[in-house]
C-alpha cells in the first residue's frame, strides 16, 4: 500500500531545498502536518517504499503554482456501476469507510435473502445486478467514500448523482441518516425488482429531436446524455428496433445493462408505494446544494425531504446534460466521481470539451487497487489547489 508524502512551500527553490532534505527516515505525518494549504508550490508523491523518495527532487524541479481551484462538484455514480468486490480492499485500509458500509450492511439484513457483504464480495455478478443488492450495496460505498472525503477535509460546494445516484448525494449531504437511506433504497430496490419482466434500455449517439422521431409507441426517452447521447428504454423488442434504425445510419448503439424499463411508464407502478417508502422516514433539508437529474437545475432545498420529488425523479428521465449545464454555468472547475469505478466521472468527461476533461478526477477504482486509487484521485485535488487533510488522511489509515 503506497504512503502519501506531502511537500509544499511558498516557491519552487524553497520546495526544491525541502525535496533535498527528505530522508529514508522521514515520518509522512511529520510532513504532513507541515504542509500548508496556502503554499502554491507542492508535491504528492504516493511512495510504495523508501527508494521512492529519491523521485522527490525531480517532482519538485516540476512543480508549477497551484490554481485557484473553482467550485468542487461531487458525481455519485448509479447502478449499473457497481462491480464485485468494490470497498473491500478499502475497508480494510480505512476503518472509517468500513464503518459505514457495515452500518448500512446491517439495516438491510432484515430485507434482503443474503448477508450484502456477501453478495458484493462473491464471485456471481448476477444476484449484485438486482436492484434490491445494488443499490444498497452503492449506498454504502457512495457514503463511505463521502465520510472519507470529509475526514480528509474536502468540502464539496454542489453535488448530484446519475439516476439512482442521486439518492446517495442526498444521503449524502444529510437528507436521511445512513440508515433511513439504506432502508429506503433497499426497499425501492425491491420494488423495482418486482416490477414485469421484458423491459430494456439502449444507449443511441444521436440528438434527442432524431431519436425522438423515431420512437414507436411504448418507447420513450429515458435520460438526455449530451446534446448527441440519449438513452431509450420499453419493451427490449422495440427498443432493439430503435437501436436498429440508428445503427443502420451508422450511429453507435449499445444495450445498457439494466434489468428494466427505467424513467419510463414502466415504472409506474412502483410511485405510488414508493411515497409511502420515503414518507415513512425522517428527512430534512439537505446541506450543500443539489442539482437534480428530473429538470438539471439546483432542487429547492425543502423539495428533497418530500415524496413527491422522488416520485419525479423515478419517473421522469435522466436530464444528465442538463446537470452538467448548470455545473459549468455555476463555474464549478473540479468534477470528482463518487462512486466505485469512476463510471459517472467518464460520462462527465464525454460532455466537457477536450480541454476540460481533466477536470475530472476518481475518488475509486479497481486499479491498481482501491487504496492506490482513493490516495491518487485526493492527490490529483490537491494538485488542482482544492484543500486536503493528509495528516487526517494518514490518521484514518489503519
Amino acid at each position: 500500500m503506497p504512503t502519501p508524502f506531502v511537500l509544499s512551500a511558498p516557491t519552487r527553490a524553497d520546495l526544491l531545498a525541502l525535496a533535498g532534505s527528505v530522508g529514508g527516515g522521514v515520518d509522512p505525518r511529520d510532513l504532513a502536518a507541515r504542509a500548508r494549504q496556502d503554499h502554491p508550490f507542492r508535491v504528492v508523491l504516493l511512495a510504495e517504499g523508501p527508494a521512492d523518495l529519491d523521485r522527490l527532487p525531480a517532482l519538485a524541479a516540476a512543480a508549477t503554482a497551484r490554481p485557484e481551484p473553482g467550485p468542487l462538484a461531487l458525481l455519485f455514480s448509479g447502478q449499473s456501476s457497481q462491480r464485485l468486490g468494490m470497498g473491500e480492499q478499502l475497508r480494510r485500509a480505512f476503518p472509517v469507510f468500513d464503518a459505514v458500509l457495515a452500518e448500512v450492511e446491517e439495516q438491510v439484513r432484515p430485507l434482503l435473502p443474503a448477508p450484502l457483504r456477501e453478495v458484493v464480495a462473491g464471485d456471481d455478478p448476477d444476484p449484485l445486478d438486482r436492484c434490491a443488492n445494488a443499490q444498497p450495496a452503492l449506498m454504502g460505498v457512495g457514503l463511505g467514500l463521502a465520510e472519507l472525503l470529509r475526514v480528509a477535509g474536502v468540502r464539496p460546494d454542489y453535488v448530484c448523482g446519475h439516476s439512482f445516484g442521486e439518492y446517495v448525494a442526498a444521503a449524502a449531504t444529510g437528507v436521511w441518516s445512513t440508515q433511513d437511506a439504506a432502508t429506503i433504497v433497499a426497499r425501492r430496490g425491491l420494488l423495482i425488482d418486482d416490477l414485469p419482466p421484458g423491459g430494456g434500455m439502449v444507449a443511441v449517439e444521436a440528438p434527442e429531436a432524431d431519436v425522438t422521431a423515431e420512437l414507436p409507441p411504448g418507447v420513450t426517452i429515458s435520460a438526455v446524455h449530451s446534446p448527441t447521447s440519449v438513452a431509450v428504454a420499453g419493451p427490449v423488442e422495440l427498443v432493439e428496433r430503435v437501436a436498429a434504425v440508428f445503427a443502420a445510419r451508422g450511429a453507435r448503439t449499445a444495450r445498457l445493462g439494466v434489468g428494466g424499463a427505467y424513467h419510463s411508464p414502466a415504472v409506474e407502478p412502483v410511485l405510488a408505494p414508493l411515497a409511502e417508502v420515503i414518507a415513512a422516514h425522517p428527512a430534512k433539508p439537505g446541506g450543500v446544494p443539489l442539482v437534480s437529474n428530473t429538470t438539471g437545475g439546483v432542487v429547492p432545498p425543502g423539495d428533497l425531504a418530500t415524496p413527491e420529488h422522488w416520485v419525479r425523479h423515478c419517473r421522469q428521465p435522466v436530464l444528465w446534460s442538463g446537470v452538467m449545464s448548470t455545473l459549468v454555468a455555476q463555474g464549478v472547475g473540479t468534477f470528482l466521481d463518487v462512486g466505485p469505478s469512476g463510471a459517472l466521472g467518464r460520462l462527465a468527461a464525454a460532455w466537457l470539451p477536450e480541454d476540460r476533461r481533466g477536470s475530472v478526477v476518481a475518488s475509486l477504482g479497481a486499479e491498481p487497487d482501491e487504496v492506490t486509487a482513493l490516495l491518487t484521485g485526493l492527490a490529483r485535488l490537491d494538485a488542482r489547489g482544492h484543500h486536503v487533510d493528509w495528516a487526517a488522511v494518514l490518521d484514518a489509515l489503519a
